[in-house]
């Protein structure tokens, strides 16, 4: 008994060690191997949404405080709210000597009006990041567009077009 049970067990053993693979059934598709390692990168902590309601309430706080307010754009204000390419645009523009930003490139141009209100009537986004500024200037109404880009955490205004 001792005999059958020893050769019944190597004969499981046996066939259990030579088990082949099942033949697997052929598909559609091509496997193409390369050297390169596909990682996937994180997905933005900011969706669209939430870009354009800080990059609305960022040129609001703008026009409030150094285009129609009394504070003065200095160089780290340029720098906090501008690319380098709008802050040599703004410098470029700027007509006075000693050096400045000409902020006014934001405004409607006008001089004098009748009214002493300055302010946003609406900042709109208009996708692609663009957003159009609709603005109230000494009574003359106005409007530009500003472009924006993303700059890790940052959101800098890029380009103004007062067209």
């Amino acid at each position: 008994m001792k005999k059958l049970l020893f050769i019944a067990a190597t004969a499981i053993a046996v066939s259990c060690g030579n088990k082949q693979a099942a033949p697997q059934q052929e598909s559609d598709s091509t496997v193409v191997a390369t050297d390169s390692v596909v990682v996937e990168e994180a997905a933005p902590t900011n969706n669209a949404a939430e870009i354009d309601a800080q990059a609305i309430e960022k040129i609001q706080e703008f026009y409030k405080n150094y285009v129609f307010g009394d504070k003065e754009a200095t160089d780290d204000i340029i720098n906090k709210y501008c690319t380098k390419k709008l802050a040599k645009k703004l410098a470029d523009d700027y007509e006075y000597e000693g050096g400045g930003y000409a902020v006014w490139d934001f405004r409607s141009g006008a001089q004098d009006g009748d009214s002493d209100v300055q302010k946003v009537n609406s900042v709109e986004a208009l996708g692609e990041g663009k957003y159009k500024v609709s603005y109230n200037d000494m009574g003359t109404k106005g409007s530009c567009t500003i472009s924006v880009v993303v700059d890790g955490e940052n959101i800098l205004f890029d380009e103004i077009s007062n067209k």
